[in-house]
C-alpha cells in the first residue's frame, strides 16, 4: 500500500547522503540552520508512519534510519543543511532476529534490527532491562551512538534459553557475548 502523500523535500543534501551507502553519516557533527518539525511517527513495532499512513519503501526507512539522531529524549532527522524533529513512540528500532555462536561464555549473540543493522551484543552494543511507562521490564540494546532498540517478543523468548545465573552475583541473571556478562535484571544491577 502506498499514500498519495508526499515526504517532504529534505533538500538535495540527502542525495548526498547515498554516499554513505554501508555507513553511518556523521549526523552528530553537523550543525544546520534549518530546523523544524517533520510528521513523521515511528511506532513502538519499529514501522515508520507518514501522517499516518505507513512508510512502505524500505529504502527510504532505512535511509533515514542512518539519519536519525537522538538528544537528551528528542529523536531527529540531521541532514549537512536541515535538521526536522520526529515523534518515537518507545524506541527507533526493533531486534527481529538473533543467532548465537559458541557456548558459554565464549558465545556471541548476533541481533538484526527492522532496518538492517547487524551488530553482537558487545561492549558497544550492550543488552540491557528497561522499565516502560506501563510497569513492564523491556529487554533494550545499543545499536549506535546512543541509539536503542527493543528486543522484539519472538527475539527475548529465543535470548530466554542462553539466560543464565549470573557468575559473581548469585540470584541475578544474565547471558554471556563476546567473553562479557550482560546483566539482564530488572534494574539492571
Amino acid at each position: 500500500m502506498t499514500t498519495g502523500k508526499q515526504l517532504p523535500n529534505f533538500s538535495q543534501e540527502l542525495l548526498e547522503l547515498l554516499k554513505y551507502e554501508d555507513q553511518t553519516p556523521p549526523v552528530e557533527q553537523w550543525q544546520p540552520q534549518r530546523k523544524g518539525e517533520v510528521e513523521i511517527t515511528i511506532k513502538r513495532d519499529g514501522s515508520w508512519w507518514f501522517q499516518d499512513e505507513p512508510m512502505t519503501r524500505e529504502s527510504t526507512v532505512q535511509l533515514f534510519s542512518k539519519i536519525l539522531l537522538k538528544e537528551k529524549d528528542q529523536y531527529f532527522l540531521v541532514t549537512p543543511v536541515e535538521k526536522m524533529r520526529l515523534q518515537v513512540e518507545l524506541l527507533p528500532f526493533v531486534v527481529r532476529m538473533m543467532s548465537k555462536q559458541g557456548d558459554g561464555d565464549g558465545q556471541r549473540i548476533i541481533f538484526s534490527t527492522n532496518v538492517g543493522d547487524t551488530f553482537e551484543v558487545s561492549e558497544q552494543h550492550p543488552i540491557r532491562m528497561i522499565k516502560s511507562d506501563d510497569g513492564d521490564c523491556l529487554p533494550v540494546v545499543r545499536v549506535r551512538r546512543n541509539l536503542e532498540a527493543l528486543v522484539s517478543r519472538q527475539v527475548y523468548y529465543e535470548l530466554a534459553e542462553f539466560i543464565q545465573e549470573c557468575p559473581d552475583k548469585a540470584g541475578h541473571f544474565g547471558l554471556w557475548s563476546c567473553g562479557r556478562f550482560f546483566l539482564m535484571d530488572e534494574d539492571g544491577h
